[in-house]
């Protein structure tokens, strides 16, 4: 093999080593970031149970030589449990819905039902014809 196919092979394969390297790079500064994200999140969770008046608590649990973390969140003498943060503020995120509702009037509430169901008050459709 002569000096120049040699010298071409070594560029390609440097080549492929720093871009496999970029590549690992990219991939651990998204993880970071994800994981950054993900704690943010939860911190913000745990504030606004704090605020709605729960609690949680993490338990550790082994099955099958796998550990893994519970969450219960004690909330107006109920216990919810949950395998997952992610679960945790999804329940959050529907209770805050619902006591938002709660505390809206009537015609707050009717008004909410019309726009999201796109019609009038007697349940009539909205006919954006009409308009011109």
């Amino acid at each position: 093999m002569n000096q120049k196919a040699k010298k071409k092979r070594q560029q390609r394969a440097q080549s492929r080593q720093a871009l496999t390297h970029a590549r690992q790079q990219q991939r651990e500064e998204r993880q970071r970031t994800l994981a950054l994200r993900a704690e943010k999140q939860w911190s913000k969770a745990q504030r606004q149970l704090a605020e709605l008046g729960a609690t949680v608590r993490e338990h550790q649990e082994t099955v099958d030589g796998i550990e893994k973390t519970l969450y219960e969140v004690h909330f107006e003498g109920n216990v919810y449990r949950f395998r997952t943060r992610f679960r945790v503020q999804r329940w959050l995120k529907r209770e805050r819905e619902q006591q938002e509702i709660q505390q809206m009037s009537w015609a707050e509430r009717q008004v909410q039902w019309m726009i999201d169901n796109n019609c009038d008050d007697h349940g009539n459709p909205w006919l954006w014809d009409d308009l011109d």
